[in-house]
């Protein structure tokens, strides 16, 4: 077995008869640096794969297609580019309070793709929208059939 070691140490460095065993074994002398490279490429492989992303995580807000695309039945609403949702039901049971007019629905779409701000996909077009006196992540909706409350959905 010593003799194959010592032969196949000689094919592989190119040095017949100047690796000895002992050396071999113990990673010393002539051996070491194919050990150490090993290591080397070994360790930068595994960091390299640290920062591969899958795409499969996405970051930032869901967009209406997104939500609408989860839950058809959505009611959602855009407001300074962020999607709110209604129909939520520890929002619906909040004690709040009407506070000022932000703005208004300017369109109804049923399109998620086609959102921007002031799009709704349920509410009709000039349903007038409220801030919450005592929230900021909600707003509230004066509709015909009463007040419908919508949650921001922000990431995060």
């Amino acid at each position: 077995m010593a003799g194959k070691l010592h032969n196949i140490a000689n094919v592989l460095y190119e040095t017949a008869g100047e690796i000895d065993l002992q050396s071999y074994k113990t990673g010393r002398g002539a051996c070491k640096m194919p050990k150490m490279i090993i290591a080397v490429a070994m360790f930068v492989w595994v960091l390299s794969g640290c920062g591969l992303n899958s795409g499969s995580n996405t970051t930032g807000n869901p967009t209406a297609n997104d939500v609408l695309s989860t839950n058809p039945d959505a009611n959602i609403f855009m407001y300074q580019d962020i999607i709110y949702s209604a129909g939520i039901n520890w929002v619906d049971e909040l004690t709040l309070t009407k506070d000022k007019e932000i703005t208004e629905v300017k369109e109804q779409r049923k399109d998620g793709k086609e959102f921007r701000n002031g799009t709704a996909n349920k509410l009709k077009a000039g349903t007038k929208i409220f801030s919450a006196k005592e929230r900021n992540d909600i707003i509230i909706a004066e509709t015909a059939d009463g007040e419908v409350r919508f949650y921001s959905l922000i990431e995060g």
